[in-house]
């Protein structure tokens, strides 16, 4: 399911965040779009905003694939707080549905 929604990501601790476009958003992982998609295997730190601005989730994740000028990123490092809040704004913005 295509679900525009911003996200911020950085691929080190010292980088200046950037922010890019989830294109498809779940539990496990998301896809973004990106002018230059970094290699397999890349560390990606992302805090996740719902779409009125009130929630944020941040975690890390991993570059696992890429289609065109995107990227997958599978989600594995999120606190269990940070993991709660991101299930609140994935179900609101797929309304419940899992992509």
């Amino acid at each position: 399911m295509a679900l525009p929604l911003l996200v911020q990501v950085r691929y080190g601790p010292h980088e200046v965040p950037r922010t890019v476009y989830a294109l498809n958003i779940s539990a496990r992982g998301l896809f973004i779009d990106l002018d230059e998609p970094k290699p397999i295997g890349t560390r990606v730190f992302v805090q996740v905003t719902s779409r009125d601005g009130a929630l944020r989730a941040r975690g890390e994740g991993r570059v696992v694939r890429h289609e065109g000028t995107g990227c997958g990123v599978e989600l594995s490092g999120f606190a269990e707080a940070d993991q709660r809040v991101l299930d609140a704004i994935i179900k609101d913005v797929t309304g419940g549905v899992e992509p």
